[in-house]
């Protein structure tokens, strides 16, 4: 296989194929080589992403490809990257002629999403929005509008969820937590913590898919959740433990973050480090995200919101859904095994009964399952792909997702209200669809 740097334009290329195909049924022709084919993969593609072209021809003495005169002769295939207008041309010859075909690659063009972002702006249903959308093997758009900057710290709210999850869940793969185990197993490290009986049975898995009968968003609140500077870690998971159960652990799905306080406490006691040291080392580092997604200064935030304090950027928040999409690998490292990237997808609430979820009521139905972190879409949300497809809205309208189906993400950051993030979602999802499958 050949690979290539650049394309040149394709000024000469029309000409070229118009004179060729003049030519071509002319006797002069007679015994010219055959192109059997000639063919370009993907077919649709981001500008500046690589394309195989492949051919098959008959009786040439010398190949040809175009633009660019490239001599590919003793040769099936090339790639390279599209620059231009996704516009290439074999040629093949030999002393009785020559002949060319074309092959053409249609590059995707996400204008309409920027229209989209600059309506709402024009609109005033946002101030300002950064936008940026991935696929496995890297960015394919990034947008910024108003008063929001690509890579301006936006705050998250409850799409903290889906990275503290991450963070937790790579103290399963290196076993030093295990899904299903009591926690009380784990908080008895800690000689003075109280873990009521009435707990017992709250696993890791509970915690993290708000099963665990602790109290959620639809009850009253421990106070230590919004004392990120007066409590500590410790303490609020003490707090919580405290609280009166608001259903059997496992029983039902109860949409919350004091779950998730508790089982942040819990990586920090059996990994022996602070949280945002913790996340820093286990996610930040490995995806290079620069400080880019943070749960606060340590030096003064000593109990970071984990499910719903975190600030990040929309490229930096991205880099997370790519590790999804792409089973637990960023550029080529391991960060997630390939079973715990399943069990965060997994629908952990089949047949619970919701005491509370986040959505507004018209929306209950759209967002029927949830995973360790993540909310299931229903398949009518997204036609054109197969999906799944799976979020983590916040409640000032972030909006990351994933569809495994296409093979895509995008991470909406604007600082508004969840309608609006879901309203702008329901806007531009149909506008990747429809480039990605060319529909």
């Amino acid at each position: 296989m050949i690979r290539l740097p650049t394309l040149r334009r394709l000024s000469f290329l029309l000409p070229l194929l118009l004179l060729s195909a003049c030519g071509s049924g002319r006797s002069s022709n007679a015994g010219a080589p055959v192109i059997e084919s000639f063919s370009a993969s993907p077919a649709r593609v981001n500008a500046g992403r690589e394309v195989t072209l492949s051919w098959r021809v008959r009786d040439a003495d010398r190949l040809l490809l175009l633009p660019g005169n490239i001599d590919v002769t003793g040769t099936a295939e090339i790639s390279l990257p599209v620059t231009d207008n996704g516009a290439f041309a074999l040629q093949a010859s030999n002393e009785r002629g020559s002949r060319t075909q074309p092959a053409t690659v249609v590059l995707y063009d996400w204008r309409a999403i920027g229209d989209a972002l600059d309506s709402a702006v024009r609109a005033r249903t946002i101030d300002g929005a950064s936008f940026a959308l991935i696929d496995r093997d890297g960015p394919l758009y990034t947008a910024e509008r108003g008063d929001i900057s690509l890579n301006q710290m936006v705050p998250l709210a409850s799409a903290s969820k889906l990275p503290t999850v991450m963070a937790i869940l790579t103290l399963v793969d290196t076993g030093q937590l295990a899904l299903d185990r009591p926690v009380g197993d784990y908080l008895a490290r800690d000689a003075g913590f109280d873990w009521p009986a009435d707990k017992a049975a709250i696993t890791l898995r509970m915690l993290l898919a708000h099963t665990a009968g602790i109290v959620g968003l639809g009850d009253t609140q421990p106070d230590c959740l919004l004392l990120e500077r007066l409590s500590t870690l410790r303490d609020c998971a003490q707090a919580i433990a405290k609280t009166a159960l608001v259903a059997t652990p496992g029983s039902a799905f109860n949409y919350g973050g004091a779950d998730m306080q508790v089982a942040a406490y819990i990586a920090t006691l059996v990994s022996d480090e602070d949280w945002q040291d913790l996340f820093a080392g286990r996610i930040g580092s490995p995806l290079e995200l620069g400080g880019l997604l943070s749960y606060g200064d340590p030096a003064v935030v000593s109990n970071p919101r984990v499910a719903g304090g975190a600030v990040a950027s929309a490229p930096a928040y991205a880099r997370l859904l790519r590790v999804l999409l792409n089973d637990g690998l960023y550029e080529g490292r391991r960060v997630l095994s390939t079973a715990m990237v399943a069990e965060l997808l997994r629908d952990q609430t089949t047949g619970l009964p919701v005491l509370y979820q986040p959505f507004p009521a018209d929306r209950a139905t759209d967002y029927p399952g949830y995973g360790l972190g993540v909310f299931i879409s229903a398949p009518r949300l997204h036609p054109g792909s197969s999906g799944p497809e799976y979020s983590d809205p916040g409640l000032f309208g972030a909006t990351p997702w994933i569809d495994l189906g296409l093979g895509y993400g995008g991470v909406l950051l604007i600082e508004s209200t969840t309608d609006v993030g879901l309203d702008l979602w329901d806007q531009l999802r149909p506008l990747v669809i429809r480039q990605l499958t060319g529909s």
